[in-house]
């Protein structure tokens, strides 16, 4: 056991950690949203005490590890829950506006492995069913016939703040709703380290060079198994031309202009708008 008080909170493990208890965790989802408790207007994850009172099929049961000491489950259901009253499902975008922090990336790592063992039911080499590894040590997938071997795998992508004297640049994306703008992100290619994907995602999208790249943080994000790598960055030289492809609109703004413009979240993009608010 490594759980240390407001240390280490989260204990990752393949195996059960802790004896199992009517206040563990269950992270329940269908068609991609999360089963969770309403209790005096707050949004929390329900316990065992409250699924086990459900009678419900669970199905792709994964043990996740353990949260201040008590286990955690994540699985998927089909079954309609009709006390309204008590328990809503909600997509990941709108927990993390109703939620504490812990509890969205517990959130996103459930959803993180749920997807994981969908996308790899069947051998990759030989078409095969993939089986779960027994193994108290690590998560994997094995195909019994020829023995290829699958882990869970996170897609790195950067996401950037990048500020003009008092400015902040931000941009629209074109499948972003109701005309929001964010900073910009992207994908890291193969052989490329992050610095080298932020100078190039922000020279591809909106055609200006930036210098004195500073990393600023980190967040999984389950859509569907990347992990979000922060930056800050300073503009170099160039004139705003988007791409016109991913992105409709970019601009430098005040931190008066931006109010109203991004949609606040839990999400690292938020963070970063909001670090720029609050030192600009």
């Amino acid at each position: 056991m490594i759980y240390v008080d407001d240390y280490i909170l989260f204990e990752p493990s393949v195996k059960p950690l802790y004896k199992k208890s009517n206040k563990d965790y269950w992270f329940l989802f269908k068609d991609n949203k999360l089963l969770t408790l309403k209790n005096e207007n707050q949004v929390q994850i329900p316990r065992w005490e409250h699924i086990d009172d459900l009678n419900i099929s669970i199905y792709n049961i994964q043990y996740m590890g353990a949260f201040c000491g008590y286990n955690c489950y994540c699985g998927e259901i089909v079954d309609d829950i009709w006390d309204e009253e008590n328990f809503a499902f909600l997509d990941l975008k709108t927990l993390s506006k109703t939620v504490d922090e812990n509890t969205y990336t517990l959130s996103s790592k459930a959803n993180l492995l749920l997807n994981w063992l969908k996308l790899n039911q069947y051998c990759g080499v030989c078409g095969s069913k993939m089986h779960k590894k027994d193994s108290s040590s690590e998560r994997a997938l094995v195909c019994f016939k020829c023995g290829n071997t699958t882990w869970p795998r996170t897609s790195p992508a950067i996401i950037v703040a990048v500020t003009k004297g008092d400015k902040l640049l931000l941009a629209q994306n074109r499948q972003f709703p109701n005309r929001l703008y964010s900073v910009i992100a992207g994908f890291v290619e193969y052989g490329e380290t992050f610095e080298e994907c932020v100078k190039r995602e922000v020279y591809e999208e909106v055609g200006i060079k930036v210098k004195n790249i500073k990393y600023f943080g980190s967040q999984p994000w389950p859509y569907p198994n990347s992990i979000m790598i922060a930056f800050t960055a300073e503009y170099l030289d160039g004139e705003i031309n988007v791409d016109g492809e991913e992105i409709v609109h970019a601009d430098w703004f005040s931190k008066e202009e931006i109010l109203g413009m991004y949609n606040k979240s839990r999400s690292i993009g938020s963070k970063l708008i909001e670090w720029f608010i609050e030192n600009y």
